[in-house]
């Protein structure tokens, strides 16, 4: 006897109407995933705002930030730019001062550095008299690529303060960028033991 394949009721299927419904669904959710999570978080866009009242912006906006950071070593090295080419605060030996006031204007970045020896030592306080600005305190030795550097601390704060000792030979300072929507004002204080305290532009 021949055995008889059965196949499901046609009703049992779902139809046409019904598979491009579903389909809509999940394109609508995977949209709004995209725009309340995976955007923020990664990125640091928040169109809808949800993301920063989940907290997943600064995330977003640290990672950023730090890609901004490479980009703009990279950009000051392409234009052989150092230390030594920017106004600094000329020292001689033993403890010194240094002192650098600039402004910010929306989304624009710039960097501090310090020119210390191995085992040299400063105190230091930044302020930006109330807004908060993205940061990133690091360092490289002198002569490095511009993606070979050691970070120290990063985050988002309207000042620190804090004594740092030089692990190496090198340049050592922060990397700001101001992601609120007006200009921001930082003013750095260092005192130790280095060779020049510059803005690079």
């Amino acid at each position: 006897m021949e055995e008889q394949i059965q196949t499901p009721a046609q009703a049992a299927l779902p139809s046409r109407r019904r598979l491009n419904r579903a389909t809509g669904v999940a394109a609508g959710v995977a949209a709004l995933v995209l725009f309340t999570a995976v955007l923020p978080a990664e990125y640091g866009y928040d169109p809808t705002g949800v993301g920063s009242v989940l907290g997943l912006t600064p995330m977003g906006e640290m990672k950023r930030d730090a890609e901004a950071a490479e980009s703009g070593k990279a950009a000051a090295v392409s234009a052989d730019l150092t230390l030594d080419d920017a106004p600094a605060t000329e020292v001689s030996s033993g403890s010194q001062n240094g002192e650098v006031t600039l402004t910010l204007a929306p989304d624009e970045g710039t960097e501090v550095k310090a020119t210390m020896e191995a085992g040299g030592e400063l105190r230091y306080e930044w302020r930006t008299g109330g807004p908060k600005v993205n940061f990133e305190l690091h360092g490289e030795e002198i002569g490095a690529k511009a993606s070979d550097y050691t970070s120290y601390e990063k985050g988002t704060s309207a000042g620190e303060n804090g004594t740092f000792r030089a692990p190496f030979a090198g340049t050592h300072g922060w990397f700001w960028r101001n992601r609120t929507g007006s200009p921001v004002t930082i003013s750095v204080k260092a005192t130790g033991t280095f060779s020049k305290f510059a803005q690079l532009k």
